[in-house]
């Protein structure tokens, strides 16, 4: 069958209402027959799974709560049969080598999701797995030492506040309860644990969490 005759179940998770619509308007014209379900966090996808039951989900990498990433593990532990494409700001190396290892299937840059969308769908749609130009591209250079390494930078990149809120996210605080300790807004506190993930490569919160041990970030 021609996978654009075929009723396909789809998820679009990304908290920006715009990127979802975005996609819903690409992918429509790749699998016409697709009814489309959207969600604004991993939160609201969990809850949509059962419902559901997609074939394919598009998710990014940075979410509100849950990471895309732990996302994505959670969901190929579950329902292994789904297929993944996570769409991300940037493709660097340590993102696409956790991304990998959570179990997605395809993997596709912002930067040129319109011109290897319909690709990476019929690719991991016959069960193989996608990477566009750029992830590909980072891969390589990580294998041939282009990189200097795939393991996060030191602690000096982080700003203090960066640092205090890293020891608060590795005792498992969530965004709400550290915003209450430090007597700032809920989303200040998000947009630190962005820029933590950004700064060390990850957007694992467990990974965060190991982090803040090796470094001996846990303590005053």
């Amino acid at each position: 069958m021609n996978i654009a005759d075929k009723c396909w179940r789809v998820l679009l998770v990304d908290d920006h209402p715009l990127i979802r619509d975005g996609l819903r308007a690409a992918l429509r014209r790749v699998l016409p027959q697709a009814r489309f379900e959207e969600a604004g966090s991993a939160t609201e996808a969990a809850q949509k799974l059962e419902p559901l039951r997609p074939h394919l989900i598009l998710l990014d990498v940075n979410l509100p709560g849950i990471s895309g990433l732990d996302l994505a593990r959670q969901i190929h532990k579950t329902h292994p049969h789904v297929q993944l494409l996570m769409v991300a700001a940037d493709a660097d190396p340590w993102t696409l080598h956790e991304a990998l290892a959570a179990g997605v299937s395809g993997f596709v840059s912002k930067r040129n999701t319109g011109a290897c969308l319909a690709d990476a769908i019929h690719t991991i749609l016959r069960g193989e797995q996608y990477l566009c130009q750029d992830s590909q591209t980072a891969l390589d250079r990580a294998k041939h030492h282009e990189f200097p390494t795939l393991e996060p930078p030191g602690p000096s990149v982080l700003t203090e506040r960066e640092c205090e809120v890293l020891r608060y996210l590795a005792h498992g605080e969530n965004t709400k309860s550290i915003a209450h300790l430090l007597q700032v807004s809920p989303k200040t506190i998000e947009t630190h644990r962005q820029h933590i993930m950004q700064k060390l490569r990850t957007n694992n919160v467990a990974a965060l969490a190991r982090y803040a041990i090796r470094h001996g970030l846990t303590t005053p």
